[in-house]
C-alpha cells in the first residue's frame, strides 16, 4: 500500500490526529475548505449563467444546478477522504495509479484546459468599465474592457503571495467576499423580488426534468452545470485544502507556505497514513462526520443559496431576453434594477459584481497552481533534495508560467461569453472522467475498512453519467457549427 509508482515514493506512517468534536457555540470551526470554496464557487459562473439561463429559459431548469451540487457532494467527499488518509491531494492519488504519470500528465493537461482560460478577469472587467464609462461598455470600448482586465488577472496575484500558508490568505479573502455579496444579494432578494420570482426559481430548482420549449442551446445548460458548485477539476482543491487545513493526516504532512510570512511551514515529500487500529478507526469516523458538516451544511447550500440569488434578480428584472452580447451579460442586471429603484443600485449591483468574479480569479490561479505543484513536489525525484519551506519555488514558478499564459490568453479572448460557455462544456468532461478515477483511487488505494460505501461509489458513477452525459448532448447539437468553424 503506497508503494513507489514511477518514482512517486512510498506512503510513511504516522498517527492520525483526533477529530474536533462539533458545538453550536463553537461554529467557526466550521469555517474550512466548504466555506472558502463557496466563496470561490459563487463566481462567474453563478454571475454570468444564472442570470442568462433563467432570463432567457425562466426557473424551469434551476433543478439542472441542484442535480450538479448533489452530484459534486459526492465527489468532495470522495477527494477529502483520500486526504484524510494520506495526506495527499487526489491528484497525487490519480498519478500513483497505472498506467503511470506521464499518462496522466497528458490526460489531465487535456483535461484542465477548460479551466486554463483566465475569463473571470475579463468578466470582471466589464462591470469596473461600466462604472467608469457610466454605461455598459460596447464594442467600441473593447480596449478599456481588455485593459482593465489585464490589470485583474495580474492583481489577483497579489493575495497569493502573503499569509504564511497560502490557503489561509485565500480563507480570509472568501469569507470577506462571501459576507459582503451574499448581505447584498440576500437584501435585494428580500426587499425588491416578488413572491412570483421567488417561487419561480426555488420551485425550478426540484422541477426535475423540466426543460425550455422549442429550440434551445444544449451548450448553454451544459456550462450552467459545469458552474454550478465547483465544477471541472476544481473539485479536486477540496483535497488540497482539506491537506492545508490540517484535516486529518494533513497535519502530519504541512501545507503549500506563501512567499511572505511563511518560512516555518513545511511541505512534505510523501505522504503519511495511520496503521488500522480500534482507536484509529474511531477518530477516522469522527473526521468522516466532521467533513460531512462541511459538505452538507455549508458547501452545498451556500452553493445552491449562490445560484438561486442572482436567478432572482434576472427573473425578476430582465425575463424574456433573447439573445445576450458577452459584454452585456455582467452588466445589464444592474442596469435594469437601477431604471426601478434608483442611481445608487446601478453601482451597489455592479460593485457586487466585480466582487463576485475577480476574487474568484484567485482562487482559480491557486487551485491550477497547487495541482501541478503538489504532483510535482510528490513524483519529480528531483525536487525531493530541496527543503519542505522550499516546495513554495515550484508554487511561484507555475503562477509566473500562468502569468504569462494567461496574458496572451487574454488578448486572445474571444466573446467573454462564448469562452464561458465552451470552458463549461469541457469541464464537465474534466469532472465526470476524475470522478470514475476518484473511485478508482479509492477502491485500490485506500485499505479495504476504509474505502467509501456502496452509496458513496454509486453516487461517483451518477456524477460521472451527468457531466459527461450533458456535455455530450451539448457537443452533438452543436457540431454542425464547430465543423463549420473549423472549415473556415
Amino acid at each position: 500500500m503506497g508503494t513507489s509508482v514511477r518514482g512517486f515514493p512510498a506512503w510513511e506512517k504516522a498517527e492520525l490526529p483526533e477529530a474536533p468534536v462539533f458545538r453550536w457555540r463553537r461554529w467557526t470551526m466550521l469555517i474550512g475548505p466548504g466555506l472558502l470554496m463557496v466563496g470561490a464557487n459563487i463566481g462567474g459562473g453563478e454571475w454570468l449563467f444564472g442570470p442568462l439561463v433563467t432570463a432567457q429559459y425562466g426557473g424551469r431548469v434551476m433543478w439542472i444546478a441542484t442535480l450538479a451540487i448533489f452530484m459534486q457532494v459526492f465527489y468532495n467527499l470522495a477527494v477529502m477522504r483520500y486526504a484524510l488518509y494520506s495526506g495527499e491531494p487526489i491528484m497525487v492519488g490519480f498519478f500513483r495509479t497505472p498506467p503511470g504519470p506521464r499518462f496522466w500528465t497528458v490526460f489531465y493537461l487535456f483535461n484542465d484546459l477548460g479551466g486554463l482560460w483566465p475569463y473571470l478577469s475579463s468578466n470582471a472587467a466589464v462591470p469596473l468599465a461600466a462604472v467608469i464609462l457610466g454605461r455598459l461598455p460596447a464594442a467600441a470600448d473593447d480596449g478599456l474592457v481588455r485593459g482593465l482586465g489585464y490589470a485583474i488577472f495580474l492583481a489577483a496575484f497579489v493575495p497569493l503571495i502573503f499569509g504564511g500558508k497560502i490557503y489561509n490568505a485565500i480563507e480570509r479573502l472568501m469569507v470577506a467576499k462571501l459576507a459582503l455579496v451574499l448581505g447584498y444579494l440576500g437584501f435585494v432578494a428580500i426587499f425588491f423580488v416578488s413572491r412570483d420570482t421567488w417561487w419561480e426559481i426555488l420551485s425550478g430548482m426540484v422541477r426535475f426534468g423540466s426543460l425550455p420549449p422549442g429550440d434551445f442551446n444544449w451548450a448553454t445548460l451544459a456550462a450552467f452545470a459545469a458552474v454550478a458548485g465547483a465544477g471541472g477539476l476544481t473539485n479536486s482543491a477540496f483535497s488540497n485544502y482539506a491537506r492545508d487545513k490540517g484535516w486529518g493526516m494533513g497535519s502530519q504532512v504541512g501545507a503549500l507556505p506563501s512567499a511572505i510570512g511563511g518560512r516555518t511551514i513545511k511541505l512534505s515529500h510523501s505522504g503519511k497514513v495511520f496503521e488500522l487500529s480500534a482507536e484509529s478507526i474511531r477518530r477516522w469516523t469522527g473526521w468522516l462526520a466532521h467533513i460531512r458538516r462541511d459538505q452538507l451544511l455549508l458547501w452545498a447550500p451556500g452553493c445552491l443559496l449562490g445560484m438561486a440569488l442572482p436567478s432572482m434578480f434576472s427573473y425578476q428584472y430582465i425575463r424574456g431576453i433573447s439573445k445576450v452580447d458577452g459584454h452585456a451579460v455582467a452588466a445589464m442586471t444592474a442596469q435594469a434594477v437601477a431604471a426601478q429603484h434608483g442611481q445608487i443600485f446601478w453601482f451597489l449591483t455592479l460593485l457586487c459584481g466585480f466582487l463576485i468574479m475577480a476574487p474568484t480569479q484567485v482562487s482559480q490561479l491557486d487551485t491550477i497552481c497547487r495541482r501541478w505543484t503538489d504532483v510535482l513536489w510528490t513524483g519529480w525525484g528531483r525536487l525531493r533534495g530541496l527543503g519542505g519551506n522550499q516546495v513554495k519555488y515550484v508554487y511561484y514558478t507555475m503562477l509566473v508560467l500562468y502569468a504569462a499564459w494567461g496574458l496572451v490568453a487574454l488578448k486572445l479572448t474571444p466573446n467573454p461569453l462564448v469562452l464561458a460557455i465552451s470552458s463549461g462544456v469541457l469541464m464537465n468532461f474534466a469532472l465526470g472522467f476524475s470522478a470514475l478515477h476518484t473511485l478508482y483511487v479509492s477502491l485500490v488505494l485506500l485499505p479495504k475498512p476504509l474505502r467509501p460505501p456502496w452509496l458513496m461509489r454509486a453516487g461517483l458513477v451518477a456524477c460521472a453519467i451527468f457531466y459527461i452525459g450533458i456535455s455530450v448532448i451539448a457537443l452533438n447539437q452543436q457540431w454542425p457549427k464547430v465543423v463549420a468553424w473549423l472549415r473556415g
